[in-house]
């Protein structure tokens, strides 16, 4: 068996869109484990009574939310050029899901600071003021209710966002948003429209004009530059 000294690391970069975003982290994993399966890709197992293939991914994406920079590390026992990784994966990629690039990790996942965001919202309440309006608003304290498994608890919205820029028109509104990935600022995006919906009263959920929708768009570091 090849020690896990001997394994060599890649990282791969891909999107998940479409129809994809509707699948959830757990089903994602189980559909990696088939691909690289089917790719041929001789990746490295865990040791012990059940073992399981060597996958991590940067912060798994919730169901409904889709991506252009998704980053999954693997570890694979046989010399194989990243070329040849990105063409087979591509091979055997579903509908939806693309090879962006496959390369040499430079850091760990875990020094991921920052992730960008485009979030666009529809709803009869919005004007061409909202974008200035949402851009205010994480100006100062934003506090809201963060329901979780532990309980509620009141948080302060702004302490994870970094960058807020909106433009509005009667109708809709386009977002950019760089929010926090750090372990004590991390920022899911639902809550991020979760406080604007509190706090601007722009988005009920109640008519059929309303809508909300997420792409992520890159994994920054702590310099705001895209992560490798």
């Amino acid at each position: 068996m090849v020690s896990q000294k001997e394994v060599i690391p890649v990282r791969i970069k891909f999107s998940k869109t479409g129809d994809l975003m509707y699948i959830s982290h757990l089903d994602l994993a189980r559909t990696m484990q088939r691909i690289m399966l089917r790719a041929g890709i001789d990746i490295w197992y865990s040791e012990g009574f059940n073992p399981q293939p060597k996958i991590v991914f940067a912060f798994p994406l919730s169901i409904g939310i889709e991506s252009e920079c998704e980053l999954m590390d693997i570890r694979i026992n046989s010399p194989m050029s990243h070329e040849e990784i990105k063409e087979r994966l591509s091979q055997s990629f579903p509908a939806d899901m693309k090879v962006l690039d496959v390369y040499t990790p430079e850091i760990k996942l875990k020094n991921i600071a920052y992730i960008d965001y485009t979030v666009s919202l529809s709803s009869h309440l919005i004007s061409e003021k909202t974008g200035k309006e949402i851009e205010e608003l994480f100006k100062k304290e934003c506090k809201i209710i963060k329901k979780s498994k532990n309980g509620d608890r009141e948080v302060d919205v702004t302490q994870g966002v970094k960058l807020v820029e909106a433009e509005g028109e009667a109708g809709s509104v386009k977002i950019h948003a760089i929010l926090c990935a750090d372990n004590d600022r991390y920022l899911n995006p639902e809550l991020f429209i979760e406080a604007i919906k509190e706090k601007l009263g722009i988005l009920t959920l109640g008519g059929v004009d309303e809508h909300y929708s997420i792409m992520r768009n890159k994994m920054l570091g702590q310099d705001l530059k895209e992560f490798r």
